[in-house]
C-alpha cells in the first residue's frame, strides 16, 4: 500500500487546514497517510534526515510538501537515492527553494515528469512563482498556477482534487 507523507512548512504544523483537507482526500481513496511533526527543528536538513528515517523500506510513498516542507520533500527524494526508500512522487505547494538571499538551493531531483507536480499561487509574496516555474521546466513537471497567495487557503478544494488525481496516477 502506498503511504502519502505530508510535510508542513516552517511555521505551521501537521494539523493545519491544507494538510487535514489533503489527508481526507487521499484517505478517501484508500491511501495510508502520515503527517510527522517537524517543529522539533527549524533546520531543513534535520527535517529531511528525520523524514528519510521514517520512510518505510521497500514500500511506495508519495511526498507532499508545502513551502519549507516542499524543500524538505525534494531534498528527501535526493537523499533517498540508493536507499531502500521507494519515493514515487512529489506534490509540492509553493516550495521554498531558490529564494534570493535564502540558503536553500533547489535540490537535484531524481524524479521527473508526471512524478512531480507543483502548485503555486500567482500572488505569493513569500516564495516567487518564478521558482516553481523554473523547477517545473527543469524537471519536465506539471506546474499548476492558482489565483491565490502563499498559504493557498482559497485553493484547498482544487489542491485536494489535483492531489487525488496525482495519487491515483502514481500510487
Amino acid at each position: 500500500m502506498t503511504t502519502v507523507f505530508f510535510i508542513h512548512g516552517k511555521e505551521s504544523g501537521p494539523d493545519g487546514l491544507k494538510i487535514q483537507a489533503m489527508r481526507r482526500a487521499v484517505e478517501a481513496l484508500g491511501f495510508a497517510t502520515e503527517a510527522p511533526d517537524f517543529r522539533f527543528s527549524p533546520d531543513p536538513e534535520a527535517r529531511a534526515s528525520h523524514l528519510l528515517a521514517r520512510l518505510p523500506e521497500g514500500e511506495p510513498v508519495l511526498l507532499v510538501g508545502s513551502s519549507l516542507g516542499g524543500y524538505v520533500a525534494a531534498r528527501t527524494a535526493e537523499l533517498a537515492q540508493g536507499t531502500a526508500a521507494d519515493i514515487r512522487g512529489l506534490f509540492l505547494l509553493c516550495p521554498a527553494f531558490d529564494l534570493p538571499g535564502y540558503p536553500l538551493d533547489r535540490p537535484p531531483q531524481p524524479l521527473r515528469g508526471k512524478a512531480v507536480h507543483l502548485v503555486h499561487g500567482r500572488h505569493d509574496d513569500v516564495v516567487p512563482l518564478a521558482t516553481s516555474l523554473k523547477a517545473g521546466a527543469d524537471w519536465q513537471a506539471v506546474v499548476t498556477v492558482v489565483e491565490d497567495d502563499h498559504p493557498l487557503h482559497a485553493s484547498v478544494d482544487l489542491i485536494c482534487l489535483l492531489l487525488a488525481h496525482f495519487a491515483r496516477e502514481l500510487g
